[in-house]
Parts: C-alpha cells; sequence; structure tokens
C-alpha cells in the first residue's frame, strides 16, 4: 500500500524524484506472436517492454541474458506503415508501387521517403538526402513531369514543385513511371535517381501508450515488404538493438510490471 502511496505523490507532482516507478522486466521463454505477448504481459503483469532511456536498455538486456536467452524477444515497439502521396492522392492507381527488391527495407529506421531509380525502380531512403526530383504540373487525369536537376531534400524538393508546378510527381501506373524513367535517361548527364511524391510518417509506438523518444535501432536493414505494421524486438546477438519483424512470428518476449517506489533528486 506504502508503494502505491508514493506512486501516487509521484505522479501528482505532490513530491519530486529524479526518476518514477521503474520498470521491472519479466522474461518469457514461451514462444508466441507478438498479439499474444501482448495479452499474456497485459494480463500476468502491465504490458509489454517498454524502453525509455539507456538505463533500461541494460536492465532489459541483464533480464534476458540472466535468462539464459541470447537472440530476439518481442518488446512492446509497434510501426504503422502507411505510404501516402505528396498531393494526397488516395483513388485508383494509389497503390501502386513498383520497389526494387528488398526495399522498402527501412534501414537503421530512417528511411521514409522514395526515389524513383533511372531502371525505373523504387528505393526508400532518408528523406534528408540532397538529389534532383520530379514534379508534375497541370491534374493528374493531364498531367506532365518535369524533371528538376537541381539537388534538395524530399521536404525541399516538395515545396519547389508546390511553388513552381504543381506538386512532386505521383505515379498511377507503368506509364507514368516509364514517363518519368525517360525524363532521367535523357539527360545529357544520366541520374541515378530522383525524388517522388511518396513517403510515410514514421508512426512508432509503444504497446502502454508511453511516448516514443529514446530509441536503440539496429542499424541495418528492417525490410518491410508490403506489410500494414511491423512489431519491435530487441535482438541480444546485435547488442540488444532494435529491428522489425512480421508481428506473426513467434519469438519469447519481455513483459514489465511497475515498481512501486521512486529515487529521491
Amino acid at each position: 500500500m506504502e508503494g502505491i502511496f508514493i506512486g501516487v505523490l509521484c505522479l501528482s507532482g505532490c513530491l519530486t524524484f529524479s526518476t518514477c516507478l521503474l520498470h521491472q522486466y519479466h522474461f518469457v521463454s514461451d514462444e508466441m506472436n507478438w498479439t499474444e505477448a501482448q495479452s499474456y504481459c497485459r494480463e500476468t503483469y502491465t504490458d509489454l517492454a517498454t524502453i525509455e532511456n539507456t538505463e533500461e536498455m541494460k536492465k532489459l538486456k541483464d533480464t534476458v541474458s540472466a535468462a539464459g536467452h541470447s537472440s530476439e524477444v518481442w518488446i512492446g515497439l509497434y510501426s504503422h506503415i502507411d505510404w501516402k502521396w505528396s498531393d494526397g492522392f488516395n483513388e485508383s492507381g494509389a497503390e501502386y508501387r513498383n520497389w526494387e527488391s528488398p526495399d522498402p527495407n527501412y534501414v537503421a529506421a530512417n528511411e521514409l521517403c522514395v526515389v524513383q531509380r533511372k531502371e525505373a525502380t523504387w528505393y526508400d531512403i532518408g528523406c534528408h538526402r540532397k538529389i534532383p526530383f520530379v514534379c508534375y504540373r497541370g491534374t493528374l487525369e493531364d498531367s506532365d513531369f518535369v524533371l528538376v536537376d537541381t539537388t534538395k531534400n524530399w521536404t525541399e524538393a516538395q515545396r519547389h514543385c508546390r511553388e513552381h508546378y504543381t506538386d512532386l510527381a505521383t505515379v498511377r501506373n507503368d506509364t507514368d513511371r516509364d514517363k518519368i524513367k525517360n525524363n532521367i535517361k535523357n539527360l545529357i548527364k544520366p541520374l541515378k535517381w530522383a525524388w517522388i511524391g511518396l513517403y510515410r510518417d514514421p508512426q512508432i509506438y509503444w504497446s502502454d501508450g508511453s511516448n516514443y523518444s529514446f530509441s536503440s535501432w539496429y542499424q541495418g536493414v528492417n525490410p518491410l515488404g508490403s506489410m500494414k505494421v511491423v512489431c519491435g524486438v530487441a535482438d541480444l546477438e546485435k547488442g540488444g538493438n532494435w529491428s522489425l519483424f512480421p508481428c506473426k512470428e513467434r519469438k519469447p518476449f519481455v513483459c514489465y510490471s511497475m515498481r512501486g517506489w521512486c529515487f529521491l533528486e
């Protein structure tokens, strides 16, 4: 009862503490899919593991290692994959894609914008990259693609297209794709790739609704394919860093419960 009372004081602001209600981690060796693991954790503890700082990252790794496990475990991380066009187009053709396998692969959880290559296939890459881009003018029903051979990041390219044309290119079908391909190939100095209007927001969440701020992503690939939702693991073979997997895969997992005490400042 005392622990609960102190926790209430922490949350109400009656007392000042540096750390309140630290997470206590619990490794579960039974393999479940992410949704089953989430249900188990909510019924047995508090929720699937949330990790909010480096101290908690170390605690989770220590908990899993102490149980003799050394590979992937589900944590409470998940992400929605919702690709959108810059101009908001969502009618027939909005779902057209021409990915170059293994893209989209979300390297280092930092690839949210899309380029079309000179070969006409698409990559997801970091939006900060400065490269040429393709705008369209007119309406989508009667559009004319314009290649701008000036290097800008995706947001700058979007702004330029909206100021001088209509928007960044929306690609609805093979015909649109091939028009852009010809624009790129016909330059005297061929380009490697150019921005188009496809992008997505990060949409990364914790199962318990905690704010997503701290991160520890594996710096390699996170294949997304055509999945709409992907779920997070901490991979002990990669130092505990996080990767994304199909939520239907079965893995052991880590739950958390709340400790009923706080550290004084």
